[in-house]
């Protein structure tokens, strides 16, 4: 296997996917970048062209400049409406992503290390949460929010996103901290330490990486969740972004599609440095 790894056709057929997964990658978002640069009159230039022959960031200016009220012409209205999605998915995304671990944290440690009664059964319904779609829970959600007055509100967007996330991180969890090695565990209750010592103090740093990873889909499932927030929030104050790109013009779509990953790309950034410890505390295979 020592032999394989080393050999250079072993390590040209490495770099080979390397390089096709970075262009597999790349070259979507390089070509939204492009598109978003060019004029509105050179997407349907012919011949057609991969780069902006004449650059220009007026259609990031549009989204960033501020509102000065009026709001009577379509694109100043759909500017100002993909603004406020753009801030309303922050506001809804980020404190999705806390609850998430700090109530997914605790349950997967309980379904991945400890033994009880109706465990299995826990463990399914997790998973039987996976294969429904979310627009089956719609109509029971709507009554419920409805009577509560959480329609069209932030919060109402955060509860309905958590059925979402914690199911889906709970059951990643768990499957991280049954991996661990037990020896650690044991020999911090050995010296005294509670259950909860010992979670805290020796498995959520053994578990790092895997919070880390964990932390960032919760984010992107809430983030790129457009079901709830076009059904529950829809024409209120409340809307999240992913609606607000549906109708967008080719330049237009190109810029928010752009302004739409600034967040999921800053977060992988500033959690990258755990991600890539993640292969190192879980065992494959």
């Amino acid at each position: 296997m020592t032999h394989l790894t080393r050999s250079p056709l072993h390590r040209a057929a490495l770099y080979l996917s390397a390089l096709l997964l970075a262009l597999w990658t790349l070259v979507p978002l390089c070509w939204l970048v492009s598109m978003s640069l060019m004029a509105p009159g050179e997407l349907v230039d012919r011949p057609g062209h991969l780069y902006p022959h004449t650059p220009t960031g007026a259609s990031y200016l549009q989204l960033l400049r501020p509102p000065d009220g009026r709001t009577e012409d379509a694109p100043r209205g759909r500017t100002l409406l993909v603004r406020r999605g753009w801030i309303n998915s922050l506001l809804v995304a980020v404190p999705v992503m806390v609850l998430t671990v700090l109530i997914a944290l605790p349950l997967g440690y309980a379904l991945g290390r400890l033994h009880f009664r109706f465990r299995s059964a826990l463990l399914l319904g997790l998973v039987a949460t996976r294969a429904y779609p979310p627009i089956s829970v719609l109509v029971p959600l709507s009554a419920v929010f409805v009577r509560t007055g959480l329609q069209g509100s932030l919060v109402g967007l955060i509860i309905a996103d958590l059925t979402l996330t914690i199911p889906l991180v709970a059951w990643i969890m768990s499957g991280l901290f049954a991996s661990l090695p037990r020896n650690m565990e044991r020999a911090a209750r050995v010296d005294g330490l509670t259950r909860w010592q010992t979670f805290w103090r020796v498995m959520l740093p053994m578990a790092a990486p895997g919070v880390a990873s964990c932390a960032v889909i919760a984010f992107l499932v809430c983030w790129n969740e457009f079901t709830f927030s076009w059904i529950l929030a829809a024409g209120s104050p409340a809307q999240t972004f992913p609606p607000t790109v549906a109708g967008a013009a080719a330049t237009e779509l190109a810029t928010i599609s752009v302004m739409g990953l600034i967040p999921p790309g800053l977060l992988a950034l500033l959690f990258q440095r755990h991600i890539r410890r993640l292969d190192i505390v879980t065992p494959l295979g």
